[in-house]
């Protein structure tokens, strides 16, 4: 039941192979959030409040990192229970120590983590290149969510920029059959939105250009980021279909999009076949005129008729063929618009706060 916990939320079927890279893929993203987490130098803990019960939100830095590290360990299990081969697992507990240490310098305890990281590069890739590449993924993205400071505009060119984000939508895609349906083409279609919209950052719904110097429009910009970056991890991970944001308006204008790959599609035949289709236009308006102004049998009306079937034979096959290829691509036209529909339904672009600066 363990090894099914990962990815069995959205309803689709992850093997094996697909539970270790999704494995790998938050293996990369806990360690990130771990190494770019503010840690205290010393153990003095935040006063707990008496008053309720704290959520994860509110617990002090220190536990907060001790929880990534446990996350840390486990992911590392789930992700060594999918490899055959003998590998020695890297050892997280070099972390541990100086994260539990009375007093921690950042440099040792990131220079460990590093160090961590070095070796399970190493192992995952050599091990299967899709672990190594799934960790790698959630190293980025994690790092795509979290870095860009909203104080300094030069941290979004770099952590958006064109190539950076190309090696990630190639990631995305070598790595689309192992990830749950539609969860990494939605990742990829909200990606692309993230790059075009740091091109020219405004705030939705108007379309104002983000002030920089207000402290407003720098938290709305943040707190969008953030809340992105738990979507694209939710998605890759099976924690959350990214179908099931989908609304009704949004399946409808699935449905117009595919009706048009359709009509396209139906119009090209035509067109390749214009000669059949003009001259069976041509009989069907002779044969109209034959059995409206030819009321006794004639040696016309036997011609055209005699025509009409060689003819409708013809079409008949062609239209064979066409039903053929439309029962061939039109389930993958529907999954690519149902890729569309959960990019749109997971990117969460910055908004204009209600009261905020006009």
């Amino acid at each position: 039941m363990a090894d099914q916990a990962i990815g069995a939320s959205t309803g689709g079927q992850v093997d094996a192979a697909g539970q270790g890279v999704i494995a790998a893929f938050v293996l990369g993203w806990h360690l990130a959030e771990l190494f770019h987490g503010n840690l205290p130098s010393s153990v003095r803990r935040r006063q707990a409040s008496l008053e309720k019960l704290p959520g994860i939100g509110e617990l002090d830095p220190l536990a907060q990192a001790r929880l990534l590290l446990a996350q840390v360990q486990v992911d590392l299990q789930r992700v060594w229970r999918s490899i055959d081969v003998e590998h020695r697992q890297p050892d997280p507990s070099p972390v541990q120590s100086l994260l539990e240490a009375e007093d921690r310098a950042p440099g040792p305890l990131r220079a460990a983590m590093a160090a961590l990281h070095g070796e399970l590069l190493v192992a995952l890739t050599a091990a299967d290149f899709r672990l190594g590449k799934a960790y790698g993924l959630g190293r980025a993205l994690a790092e795509t969510a979290l870095l860009p400071d909203a104080k300094d505009e030069k941290t979004f060119e770099k952590l958006f920029d064109p190539y950076r984000l190309a090696t990630l939508l190639e990631w995305l895609a070598d790595l689309k059959s192992v990830f749950p349906p539609h969860a990494a083409e939605a990742v990829r279609g909200s990606l692309v939105a993230w790059r075009d919209w740091s091109q020219a950052p405004v705030l939705l719904p108007r379309g104002r250009r983000v002030d920089w110097s207000s402290a407003a429009d720098r938290e709305s910009v943040t707190r969008a980021l953030h809340r992105q970056g738990q979507l694209w991890r939710a998605v890759l991970s099976g924690e959350k279909d990214g179908v099931d944001l989908l609304s009704g308006d949004d399946y409808v204008r699935a449905a117009d999009r595919l009706l048009g790959h359709l009509r396209r599609l139906l119009m090209g035949f035509l067109r390749r076949f214009w000669i059949t289709t003009s001259v069976l236009v041509v009989l069907v308006v002779v044969i109209t005129a034959t059995l409206v102004f030819v009321h006794t049998a004639s040696r016309v009306a036997v011609v055209v008729l005699t025509a009409a079937g060689a003819i409708g034979l013809t079409w008949k096959s062609a239209a064979a063929g066409l039903g053929t290829v439309l029962g061939h691509v039109q389930r993958p036209l529907w999954e690519s618009e149902l890729d569309t529909g959960a990019a749109s339904a997971i990117t969460r672009l910055p908004r204009e706060r209600v009261g905020g600066p006009r």
